[in-house]
């Protein structure tokens, strides 16, 4: 049995966390098994019962105190860890170039056959982590074994560029469950009865409340659109620091009643089903995972310009508007797009978006396949 070490920062389920556990469910678990290693909390408590029904480990580090003394913990507890279970392969999933150069500089130090390094991230929040993280690339070149990004944005973002030009990377695809997000004319009915939605235009994001996300601008975009059709909602699924804030910004435009708080949620599919449009304003993403899951189940797609367009899987139902645009350039093109693709039209995509390589079995199977070298 080929145990893997699964490591990243995030305390909150997102993305990253969704994206591995998913693989999680799909890869061969007779044959290998993941921990999942958090320095401090661990984003997977919300799937926690299923993870140990399914032979995986969740093991929290739980770093403590200042800077300093979080750091000491992190790198004495990482250790042992490691020495401990003897892991063979260690894949750390992070946007964060400093999490990936500390855990692999710690895992070459233990004798760990294979690292990947794998950016998950385009951007960062300040000026000063950009710097630093340009800065810190060549430190990179001294740990791993393989080198994963999920596009080749968030490649450039992460690796030298000496790597970039020679191509010694490996895109991994951020895979779905193509199946899962089959549109349902059903899941919608009953959704949109449920969340009182009516025969309102209902706009989704799905995404945690942190910086990277621009909740403030998606506030500003609603509300423009809001006054071109007043009979419109706007969905938000997820948790996270900036929430309350989020909040406070919708009570001072007025829009408290127009905008649905979903929270952390486990049916995404169908929250996709039920919406008219799917807007995500992000300043920055690797390749957003919720991009490709909405495209499979038809929804229209509004991206900011700071997303690669590697997402851009159906070119014909979505639009990318950048963010220098203001807020009423971006509601003109939503409305665009909503009224082009009514209810009446929409289709599943998923088939279009597996064959595009976006499938997780597929996904799944070419990891397994890396996993299972190591052993070789």
């Amino acid at each position: 049995m080929l145990r893997v070490m699964q490591i990243n920062s995030g305390e909150l389920f997102g993305g990253v966390s969704a994206m591995v556990f998913n693989f999680y469910k799909n890869i061969d678990r007779s044959k290998i098994q993941f921990d999942f290693i958090a320095p401090k909390k661990s984003s997977y408590k919300i799937h926690e019962h299923e993870i140990k029904q399914m032979g995986g480990r969740i093991i929290e580090l739980k770093t403590k105190g200042n800077f300093l003394k979080r750091k000491l913990q992190f790198f004495k507890r990482l250790i042992k860890l490691i020495k401990t279970n003897q892991y063979d392969v260690v894949h750390i999933n992070s946007g964060s170039i400093f999490l990936n150069i500390q855990v692999a500089w710690i895992a070459k130090y233990c004798g760990v056959k294979k690292i990947i390094a794998h950016s998950h991230n385009s951007g960062n929040d300040h000026y000063l982590l950009a710097l630093l993280t340009k800065l810190c690339k060549p430190l990179l070149e001294f740990g791993p074994t393989d080198y994963f990004a999920c596009s080749n944005r968030a490649a450039q973002f992460m690796f030298t560029s000496k790597r970039i030009k020679s191509g010694k990377y490996k895109v991994i695809n951020n895979g779905i469950d193509i199946e899962e997000f089959n549109f349902s004319n059903v899941t919608r009915k009953k959704y949109r009865s449920n969340l009182s939605i009516g025969g309102k235009v209902a706009l989704l994001h799905v995404g945690r409340f942190t910086k990277a996300k621009n909740h403030i601008k998606l506030i500003g975009i609603f509300d423009e659109y809001h006054k071109l059709n007043p009979n419109s909602l706007l969905l938000l699924a997820g948790e996270g620091a900036l929430k309350l804030k989020i909040k406070d910004e919708i009570e001072k435009r007025g829009l408290t009643e127009n905008v649905i708080f979903l929270g952390l949620r486990k049916d995404v599919p169908a929250l996709m089903d039920a919406a008219d449009a799917f807007v995500l304003p992000s300043l920055y993403e690797g390749l957003p995972v919720v991009g490709v899951e909405a495209q499979a189940s038809g929804l229209p797609c509004v991206f900011s310009g700071s997303i690669t367009d590697e997402v851009n899987l159906l070119k014909n139902r979505n639009v990318f508007v950048d963010l220098s645009k203001n807020d009423a350039e971006w509601a003109l093109q939503i409305n665009k797009l909503v009224l082009q693709n009514t209810h009446a039209h929409r289709k599943s995509a998923s088939q279009l978006v597996g064959e595009k390589g976006y499938s997780l079995v597929d996904v799944a199977k070419q990891l397994e396949k890396i996993y299972l070298s190591s052993l070789g």
